[in-house]
């Protein structure tokens, strides 16, 4: 089926800002679970209402406490592109292919990025941010939700993605996704996807088609 629209995730896909979450939930993670090495990838690529109730259910008095700090990291952030996903991205939009960004950001980090960012609306104007939807990833819910916003069939739908939990959703979705190994490595991934890229570089969606 002709690819109608390319569905997003935002870290580690559109911004290479990753290491600062590997860096802030590996704090987190030591400070509450000295015995989880890979907490930080344990929690990627779901939402921080997810991160909460999931792994902080005996620590609810620390949970605004959490937010703040990952708040308070985020606005001091700078969002770098991922490698030639804006050329690629203008790309899409050139060929009338609808783009929509994905996230399990919630509303206070996209208002940080936007405020940094505000191009960002013009490379999605369609967006599904973690409030959008009852189950997170890796849920389908909001990959399905991002479709009916472009107005397209599921599986008229490309989606580019970077966690195990981001890959799940988008599969369970019935879309084809490629992943990029800008948090994992490639041959990890691999075993999950049939395709991965490191970056946007040089990328057309001719190839995404192959």
């Amino acid at each position: 089926m002709k690819i109608e629209a390319v569905l997003f995730d935002l870290d580690g896909v559109v911004f290479d800002t990753e290491n600062h979450y590997t860096k802030f939930w590996t704090s987190v993670g030591k400070r509450y679970f000295p015995e989880k090495e890979d907490f930080a990838s344990v929690i990627k690529g779901h939402s921080i209402e997810d991160i909460l109730s999931q792994y902080f259910a005996e620590h609810k008095e620390d949970w605004k406490t959490i937010e703040t700090e990952l708040y308070e990291m985020e606005k001091q952030m700078t969002f770098p592109y991922i490698e030639g996903v804006k050329e690629f991205i203008l790309s899409l939009q050139n060929e009338g292919i609808k783009t929509c960004l994905v996230t399990s950001s919630d509303a206070i980090k996209m208002q940080t990025v936007v405020e940094k960012c505000p191009e960002i609306k013009t490379f999605f104007p369609l967006m599904v941010i973690a409030t959008d939807v009852k189950h997170a990833k890796p849920a389908p819910d909001c990959y399905l939700l991002g479709a009916r916003k472009c107005g397209v069939r599921a599986e008229a739908c490309l989606v580019f993605e970077d966690s195990f939990a981001g890959i799940e959703a988008g599969q369970k979705a019935g879309m084809e996704v490629i992943a990029l190994s800008t948090t994992n490595p490639k041959e990890a991934l691999l075993t999950k996807v049939k395709k991965v890229i490191k970056d946007f570089s040089n990328f057309s969606l001719q190839e995404a088609c192959v």
